[in-house]
């Protein structure tokens, strides 16, 4: 008989949306099968208690499907979800962004450019000619405005070396202080 946590955790865990339920896989996905395996495959869907996993050779397939009680235990442990099924197949595996990168985009996207970062994007544009290459100068210091403000929002202080943006208890950025040390050096 299973103890009643178990239970209340794979009933939880069936209740949970499909699509959070493989996010949270596809995150502890090298805990579950390793490091080597974690790179030749991937959790591609959670439907109806059937998870699954993609496969990048015919090879890795068959090692898991081989390990299909181990993996269906391991997802058990890690994430509190026992799925009915494990399915295995062949395909690609493609590279999305975690919930949190996803989540910080946004956050990023968000944020509104002061007056005077614009009026800087403007004048350095202003004597590129090609369309396109001013598009993509523009893109590249808005990106760079928005995420210098929201370091600032998150605690990354400024570098009295060379400006850069960082994080953490010491006086000068990583790369300053690494300067520093070879030049106290020679």
């Amino acid at each position: 008989m299973e103890p009643i946590r178990t239970v209340l955790e794979e009933m939880v865990g069936r209740l949970t949306k499909p699509e959070l339920l493989r996010d949270v896989l596809r995150i502890r996905w090298r805990q579950i099968v390793g490091e080597h395996l974690s790179k030749v495959s991937q959790v591609r869907t959670v439907k109806d208690g059937v998870v699954t996993i993609v496969a990048t050779s015919p090879t890795v397939a068959n090692e898991l499907q081989f390990r299909k009680d181990e993996l269906s235990r391991r997802i058990r442990e890690l994430v509190r979800f026992g799925p009915y099924d494990i399915r295995i197949r062949l395909g690609t595996i493609t590279q999305e962004k975690s919930p949190p990168q996803k989540r910080l985009e946004k956050e990023i996207e968000r944020i509104v450019l002061s007056q005077r970062e614009k009026t800087v994007i403007e004048k350095t544009i202003e004597p590129i000619k090609d369309p396109q290459l001013r598009y993509q100068v523009a893109s590249v210091l808005t990106q760079f405005f928005k995420v210098s403000q929201w370091k600032r929002r998150h605690g990354f202080k400024e570098c009295p070396r060379c400006k850069a943006l960082y994080r953490g208890p010491r006086s000068t950025c990583p790369v300053c202080r690494v300067e520093l040390r070879l030049y106290s050096q020679a």
